[in-house]
């Protein structure tokens, strides 16, 4: 079974054309999935190639939302070029945790910039979770850090809709029990409960385990 296969993209932002490495959907088998929904893949880690990045200028995002920039948004990023030009980066199938520990630093800058502040904050989870994959936590716990911030500033200033408010919430509770907040992390999911108790998401169905876990430590 073939894993790779190349995507053609215009970069919104220096509109070079590239082709980016992007993994065949047969190929990506989960075959498990942590207390925070962290996939557990069989094979080849996807969160390796979730984004995409222009090799010219640098831009990146996750590529559901890769052209969705205002012509403000992309004029913002064409001038960050002059700070990222001299990092290197592997983009190709043999990228190493550095490599993509780079791409979600880069993603989640410009997800500020852009304004999308629940982007920013998914892109230094993920970073978190690569950095869990490699055995890295004083690294994982920065980024967890980094991305609590960030799903707090979205949840209070964004206008999110329910399902984001749902994972903003999920996320601020999971996190501060990661990072040993046992009081920040009952009083997340317990506003989760109180907003959203009849959800069938599964961001509620997995709170509700993990907060009667929390509720239960001494």
């Amino acid at each position: 079974m073939r894993t790779f296969w190349r995507k053609r993209y215009v970069c919104p932002v220096c509109k070079s054309q590239f082709e980016a490495v992007r993994i065949f959907s047969d190929a990506i088998r989960i075959k498990n999935r942590e207390s925070d929904l962290k996939p557990i893949y069989d094979g080849v880690n996807a969160l390796m190639f979730q984004l995409v990045s222009c090799p010219k200028c640098l831009y990146t995002s996750f590529e559901d939302d890769f052209e969705n920039l205002t012509s403000s948004q992309a004029e913002t990023i064409a001038r960050m070029h002059e700070k990222l030009e001299q990092i290197e980066i592997d983009l190709s199938e043999s990228k190493k945790v550095r490599d993509a520990a780079v791409q979600y630093n880069i993603a989640a800058v410009m997800y500020v910039a852009r304004e999308k502040l629940f982007r920013a904050a998914e892109s230094l989870l993920k970073l978190a979770w690569l950095y869990r994959d490699a055995g890295a936590p004083d690294e994982e716990k920065k980024a967890l850090e980094r991305a609590k911030e960030l799903f707090l500033k979205s949840y209070t200033e964004e206008d999110l809709s329910e399902d984001r408010q749902i994972a903003a919430l999920f996320y601020l509770g999971e996190i501060e029990k990661r990072l040993g907040n046992r009081r920040e992390s009952v009083r997340w999911f317990s506003e989760m409960f109180r907003r959203f108790s009849k959800s069938d998401s599964i961001y509620v169905k997995q709170a509700r385990q993990e907060w009667q876990e929390v509720s239960l430590e001494k």
